[in-house]
This record gives C-alpha cells, structure tokens and sequence, in this order.
C-alpha cells in the first residue's frame, strides 16, 4: 500500500495553491491568481467513484486508526477535500465535522505533526514526508472551517501545534510546508471571531505573520496578510497593534511593507496581489486614531 502511495504521488504534481484556495474564496483577486497558475501547471480536478459512496469518508477516517493504511488514508482523504470543497461545501463541513469529533482523530493527527517535528529536528524532511504533513494539516483545515467545531479547536488549543511548522526555516524546496500550516491559522481568523482574534494575539500570531512576509515565499507572504488583515479588521486586534506596548512590531511590519512596495515598483510582475493585501493593510490602520 506504502509503495503504491509513493509512486501515485510522484506521479502527481503538488498543487500548493489549491491547497489554500478555501482560504481565499473571498478574494476574487487571489482565486483568479491561483487558478492560473493551477492552469499553467496542468492541475485537474477529479474524484475516484468510489469517494461518492455515503460512508466512505467515515470508513476512511476509521482507517486512520490503522499505522499501516494511514498514510493512504490521509492521503484519500486530503484528496477529497481539495477537490470537494467548492462544489459540495455541506460535504466538506461535514468532514470537519467528523473528524473533530470521532475517537481519537485529532490525536491522531496531533501524533502525526509531533513525527514530522522530529524529522525537523533530525534534518530528516522528504518529499514524501512534507506531502503527508501536507496532508493532515488539509485535514485541519476542515476543522478550522466548521462552525461546530471551530470554537472548540481553538479552546482545546490544538492549533498551537501548528504554529511551529511556521517558524520553522525550511529549504526552499520545503517552504510550501509553512503556507499550508499558515492557512489553517488564515482560514481559523477569516470568521473574524472575538474568540479568535484573542487567540491569535495571546499566540504572538502578528509577529509569527511578519516572519512569515519576511522569510517565506509569496504564498505565505499572501497568507500572513490575510491573517493582519482579518486580526486589524477587529477592533481588539487594531487595538493591539497600534497599541504602545507593540510599537516595535508596528514598526518593523511598516519597514517590511514599505520594502515590498519598492520592491513591487521596480519589478511589476513580483505579485500584484501581495500589493493589494499591503495597502488594504494600510487602510485598516488608518482606522485607528494614532
């Protein structure tokens, strides 16, 4: 089964953008963005039949259980939800929905992220150990998105165990790793809950975010702004930013965006739409009165 894993996903080119594409269902901007460039790289969309039937996510889930159809499992599963989650919405919220709440699941894939940290540690990191992350964060993200289940995931703090696959310096070959581990924060802030704006503030996510635009590629550079975006967007979050005990972090946030806008002058092409993402940021902080 491992074998067989391994040579389909060689076979298949990762799509990084699509793995992020729920985030950003409210930017036409960045849907039309990553559908071209899911275009240029040939990307397709399909769903295996046997997907259709009504208790094989279930049946899928239950193998998580299983070491040794794990991996395929998280593999089938992520699958699912990339390829489902525009045109059966209800189907994918479910699947949050299950995975949250079904025995063990979220240990499960807390269990995975911990083996991952080690193979950081150890300098470990594959391509195939990168995808299989990729995958379980996919899974988190499902969670993250239900509106059942998005309040507890952020009292019981799982997504915590998120927040170091961001800090982490990956190679470059590795660096989708961060933006896939970024959305799942980026799809948690897009509700714009008091709740979890407080999370995100107490987990230090607004300098985690300018790491992010420092160091990381143009997706996660795209992504930790919609998460300043959605946390300046309330008022707490606005609060706090400008609030004289972060003055330092305002002012290393503004040097870095003013960097990006000379960088966009000079060269057009770099990425609109990072441009678009600095100056709604700019527009939020005038809303404060300092």
């Amino acid at each position: 089964m491992a074998d067989r894993l391994e040579t389909q996903e060689e076979e298949e080119e990762e799509h990084w953008e699509y793995r992020t594409l729920n985030l950003l269902q409210e930017s036409k901007l960045d849907q039309k963005f990553a559908a071209v460039k899911l275009w240029k790289s040939g990307g397709t969309k399909h769903t295996k039949r046997w997907m259709r039937r009504p208790m094989a996510i279930p049946e899928l889930i239950l193998e998580l259980q299983d070491e040794k159809m794990r991996e395929y499992a998280l593999h089938c599963l992520s699958k699912y939800l990339l390829q489902n989650w525009e045109e059966e919405r209800d189907n994918y919220y479910r699947t949050g929905f299950l995975l949250y709440n079904s025995c063990c699941t979220v240990t499960i894939l807390l269990k995975e992220l911990l083996v991952f940290y080690q193979n950081m540690v150890k300098g470990n990191v594959d391509g195939r150990s990168s995808r299989r992350v990729a995958n379980v964060l996919t899974l988190l993200q499902s969670i993250a998105a239900n509106s059942e289940t998005r309040t507890k995931f952020i009292t019981t703090l799982v997504p915590n165990f998120v927040l170091p696959l961001i800090q982490y310096e990956y190679p470059q070959v590795f660096e989708n790793v961060r933006a896939v581990a970024l959305s799942v924060v980026g799809i948690l802030c897009q509700a714009r809950e008091s709740l979890i704006i407080q999370w995100a503030i107490k987990s230090n996510m607004v300098e985690i975010c300018w790491t992010s635009i420092e160091a990381g590629s143009e997706l996660s550079q795209v992504i930790a702004m919609h998460i300043l975006e959605a946390i300046l967007q309330d008022n707490e979050g606005l609060s706090y930013i400008c609030s004289p005990m972060c003055s330092h972090l305002l002012s290393k946030l503004m040097i870095t965006w003013h960097h990006q806008v000379e960088v966009l002058a000079r060269d057009q092409d770099f990425s609109p739409r990072l441009l678009f993402h600095i100056i709604r940021c700019y527009v939020l902080l005038c809303n404060h009165a300092r």
